[in-house]
């Protein structure tokens, strides 16, 4: 319900707001959450848990909330799994829950059978993947989540990239008071303030109703802090409701803002980013983080209506709301009294249960007390009553005898419709563990506190135990004098006295976790993934012994709020059970990101054409207009095959492979890499990336040249042509273009500055048409008239430079197919023109455009590799059987040269790059298949596979163990098919070279 006249510092009462949750119409106003409003409307259920389909409500008011998941708006701007209480609310918001309460559920009606279904009865019942395979997609169906997307987002998201001397992260009392520290004390350091909520002063608003100095103060210092960004908007940047979700080495930060969550839906101003992703880069992190408050642990606590003691009080204040009438005040720290103490002064009933003894007397207990608040000092609550609300606690006795909690006594029952608990709370050092960072449990405030020395940052505030207010502005102050000096920007620190008590101001006990309560069913760690003690008790008698793997095992921390309210918990629970101390326990390791973060929030305006460019080359139409099927190679739509009508690939393949071999195809081919290579060190430069040998190449001739890495492995391959002696021009694979020339610079510009070469990527620049097939030479000659084509005069790897069709080109005679071939290569708006023109006079030889499947199966017969479809990056040039490339007498290595010394890649059972020849000659096998020995163990796989139209059976190349030793011999090769199963094809290992051994098509027939 909401408060009447209640006077907040968040919401504006003078303007309502419509919205609908679960399929109902609700009221709210400016500055609710979603979680707010629906309590002020008390709407108490929000979602079913994970496993189990039990009827959860808000347990928190931030980030830690494990409960409230839902799924906003629909179509475009639909996002699932949200918090409610991260949610801002807007006029006409709409949202569902991720897993409606309201609504009938499986795993509710299956109660009975909960109890066989503990921590690992998944990983156990379904170890056989026949079995999980069969109930897969129904178990999932089950799971407490929203359903993926499945339209397009509509939204823009952006990414801002910042540099700064010092990012403050938190925007409580110790971040504002880190801040202006800070830019008090400097003239030129730039600062950004991060924090998660839309106001600054985090937890310091719960203090203004009975603290005036806590409100003069945060007025005061936020407009001092805005001050600097209305006068030097350069020094001070402010981000709120911004969450820095990942710190990596180098203090690079990121941090997700958002602008609005689906304003824009109802908006009719032009649309502006929904998120942005902001990349910083800091000298110094200063972290003002806070603390996360955690539950008390007692049975069926997960019971809609119990809540965490300081996000009652945040409700209360920021939004005038409370959830119940009647409240139980349940805990083990002097916090408890605080929250009591505001709701009696809004005439709200409650009842203190303080697990601790009434040994010392507090000022604050004697003033509930003496007003007519019941306190009850040495009790604790075993168990929650009421059916998916709370309606009462049973209490009993409890007293802590050495270092062990103890129940006993008589129960007594207290009813109640609202329980708000505290069990201490947790620093959030999740981003200080990001990039390795360690915790040590402190013993005195009963929390993990982030490593003490640092270099380049510092921990202030409530994250490193400082408890009031006013003891983490003076924290934060000390802090940020320490950044300053490792700014350069102070030599003399000025430290400030912090209070006698400050590490542990609310006084926290230890944690309780008696094992009469931890024996009890339904003692909730997880509430989200519905990890019980029980399941932790469980894990621990099958073995586990180490947190990280009992979280594994029992599913604990694994949801979207990442165990924030449960695993400190329930790493107290393993510490009991074990009995060890918390400190031998430790904690699991925090990762990246600590809230989610929107797929479109990563991905930004790199989407579409902006995340992977479609590349056209100028012949694009003409691939279009011949009804040509695509496929992406390197960012180019390269032609994939040309189907006449009523053709399937396999048929188009089958009629463009046989016009090549037998009269004359054409092909695209300006999608092949180019780099310009210039210099007077050209010829060394080539030598020295190539294995063979660049230094006796002649202008006007082509040479086919292997790439390999400083391992010795095959990375690339292509033609180069020698212009003149200080000119050349090189091709690359498609696919590898970007990779080798980066590479060639990276060697140039790192290793061998001294050589006197210059690169220039041409690609873009030249649309080159191969022509192909034993007519090629003829159709040459018409094309072109002031070139000499007579086989003699123009040999095989030579290029030469002519006019074709009017145009100035360059011819090489190079060939990937082994038929005689020629390349023409032009300026590449001319691209298009020579195509359509070699097309044309070509009708007279039936010419026929083939794609890149042709060409594959082309190659193929010849035995030709693809690299990175025949090598796969552990290869070298003797494993594919090209040990003739490798130069021997190079007056300078060549990059791989000595890693071919090593015995390893010498060995004869290293994988080695054969044909395979299918027994039953129409059997294709399919790539990938792998290939075994007699005895059934697998000696390799198929990196090549197709039917080949000229020699009428099928073809594969393979990379075999000992392969270029085994040939003649029979290997099996295994296959699924679809009905019939796993199938051996039995196949003889054979040379690689399936047609044209000798090579004499190459010059063709004439």
């Amino acid at each position: 319900m909401r408060l009447a006249q209640h006077s907040s510092h968040q919401v504006d009462y003078s303007k309502s707001l419509n919205f609908i949750f679960n399929n109902k119409r609700y009221k709210g106003y400016e500055g609710d959450t979603l979680a707010s409003a629906l309590l002020a409307n008390d709407s108490f259920l929000f979602a079913r848990s994970f496993k189990y389909g039990r009827k959860r409500g808000l347990m928190a008011a931030g980030v830690e909330e494990p409960n409230a998941l839902v799924s906003l708006e629909i179509g475009g701007r639909y996002t699932p799994n949200l918090k409610a209480t991260e949610i801002t609310l807007y006029d006409g918001l709409s949202a569902v829950s991720a897993s409606n309460p309201n609504a009938f559920d499986m795993r509710a009606f299956i109660k009975p059978l909960h109890r066989f279904m503990p921590a690992g009865f998944y990983y156990k019942t379904f170890i056989k993947q026949k079995v999980w395979a069969k109930v897969e997609d129904s178990i999932r169906a089950f799971s407490g989540f929203s359903k993926a997307p499945t339209e397009e987002d509509v939204d823009v998201y952006d990414h801002i990239f910042h540099h700064a001397e010092v990012v403050v992260i938190g925007g409580g009392a110790a971040g504002i008071s880190a801040a202006l520290e800070v830019l008090n004390n400097s003239e030129k350091e730039r600062v950004i303030l991060v924090d998660e909520r839309s106001q600054l002063g985090g937890e310091l608003f719960n203090e203004f109703s009975s603290d005036e100095a806590a409100m003069t103060w945060h007025k005061d210092s936020v407009n001092r802090l805005l001050s600097f960004s209305n006068k030097d908007s350069e020094r001070f940047t402010l981000l709120t409701q911004s969450t820095a979700y990942a710190w990596h080495d180098q203090n690079f930060i990121e941090v997700l803002e958002t602008i609005t969550t689906a304003e824009s839906l109802t908006s009719s101003e032009s649309q502006k980013a929904r998120k942005i992703v902001h990349r910083i880069r800091a000298k110094e992190v200063i972290l003002a983080t806070g603390a996360h408050e955690r539950p008390m642990l007692f049975e069926a606590n997960d019971l809609t209506n119990i809540m965490l003691s300081q996000s009652v009080r945040r409700y209360l204040h920021e939004y005038g709301v409370i959830s119940g009438k009647k409240v139980v005040i349940y805990g083990n720290n002097d916090s408890i009294y605080s929250t009591a103490k505001d709701l009696h002064v809004n005439d709200i009933e409650c009842i203190v249960v303080d697990v601790r003894s009434s040994e010392k007397p507090i000022e604050i207990i004697s003033e509930l007390k003496d007003s007519g608040v019941k306190v009850l000092q040495g009790y604790s609550i075993v168990k929650a009553l009421g059916s998916h609300r709370v309606k009462g606690v049973e209490i009993k006795q409890t007293m802590l005898q050495g270092n062990s909690w103890q129940v006993f006594g008589d129960t007594e029952t207290l009813s109640c419709d609202l329980l708000a608990t505290s069990g201490g709370f947790n620093p959030v050092v999740h981003l200080d563990c990001h990039n390795g960072a360690k915790t040590y449990f402190d013993e005195v405030s009963q929390s993990f506190l982030p490593q003490q020395d640092r270099d380049n940052r510092e921990v202030c505030g409530a994250v490193a135990g400082a408890g009031a207010w006013q003891d983490a502005i003076i924290d934060a102050k000390n802090k940020a004098q320490f950044t300053l000096n490792a700014l350069g920007v102070v030599s003399k620190l000025t430290q400030e006295i912090l209070s006698e008590n400050y590490s542990n101001f609310f006084n926290v006990s230890q944690f309780f976790t008696p094992k009469e309560i931890l024996n009890m069913p339904k003692v909730f760690l997880d509430l989200q993934n519905d990890v019980t003690t029980l399941d932790v008790a469980l894990s621990i008698r099958e073995g586990y012994r180490s947190i990280e793997h009992i979280k594994r095992y029992t599913a604990m921390g694994f949801g979207t709020d990442q165990g924030k309210t449960g695993n400190i918990n329930g790493i107290a629970v393993a510490a009991e059970l074990l009995e060890i101390p918390m400190s031998e326990v430790g904690t699991t390791t925090f990762r990246p990101a600590y809230t989610g973060v929107d797929f479109g929030a990563m991905a930004g305006r790199e989407i579409g054409d902006f995340f992977d460019p479609q590349r056209y080359t100028t012949i694009h139409d003409s691939h279009v207009a011949s009804g040509a099927e695509f496929e992406v190679v390197g960012q180019w739509y390269r032609p994939w095959y040309y189907p006449k009508t009523g053709e399937n690939m396999h048929q188009a393949v089958h009629r463009e492979c046989l016009a090549a071999r037998t009269s004359l195809g054409m092909m695209d081919a300006s999608t092949l890499g180019k780099i310009d290579v210039q210099g007077s060190d050209a010829r060394e430069f080539l030598s020295r990336v190539y294995t063979n040998a660049w230094m006796k190449l002649a202008p006007g001739s082509c040479r086919y040249g292997l790439m390999c890495n400083e391992k010795g492995m095959i990375i690339d391959d292509g033609v180069s042509a020698c212009i003149n002696n200080n000119h050349f021009i090189m091709t690359t694979t498609t696919g590898g273009a970007a990779s080798v020339y980066s590479a060639l610079e990276m060697w140039l510009q790192t290793e061998w500055s001294d050589l006197d070469v210059h690169l220039n990527s041409v690609t873009d620049q030249y649309s080159t048409v191969a022509v192909v097939g034993p007519n090629a030479r003829k159709l040459m000659k018409l094309l072109c008239q002031d070139v000499d084509f007579e086989r003699e005069n123009f040999k095989f790897m030579q290029w030469r430079q002519g006019t074709v069709c009017g145009v100035d080109a360059r011819i090489m005679r190079i060939s990937f197919s082994g038929e005689l071939a020629y390349e023409i290569n032009v300026e590449a708006n001319y691209g298009r023109y020579i195509w359509d023109q070699v097309a044309i006079t070509g009708e007279q030889w039936n010419i026929t455009p083939y794609g890149t499947e042709s060409m594959h199966v082309l190659r193929a017969e010849k035995g030709y590799i693809i690299v990175g479809q025949d090598t796969d990056g552990s290869m070298t040039p003797m494993d594919v059987n090209m040990s003739w490339i490798l130069a021997k007498d190079k007056s300078f290595s060549y990059v791989g040269r000595r890693s071919f010394s090593i015995s390893a890649l010498c060995t004869e059972d290293r994988l080695q790059l054969v044909g395979l020849m299918t027994k039953d000659s129409s059997t294709v096998l399919p790539e990938g298949a792998n290939a075994i020995d007699n005895k059934g163990k697998s000696i390799g796989y198929v990196t090549s596979s197709y039917f080949s139209p000229i020699l009428n059976r099928s073809i594969a190349m393979a990379q075999i163990k000992g392969g270029l030793s085994k040939i003649g011999e029979t290997v099996l090769v295994k296959i699924v098919q679809k009905k019939q199963g796993l199938k051996e094809i039995p196949c003889e290992i054979s040379s690689s070279v399936f047609y044209d051994i000798e090579g004499e098509k190459v010059d063709g027939n004439d």
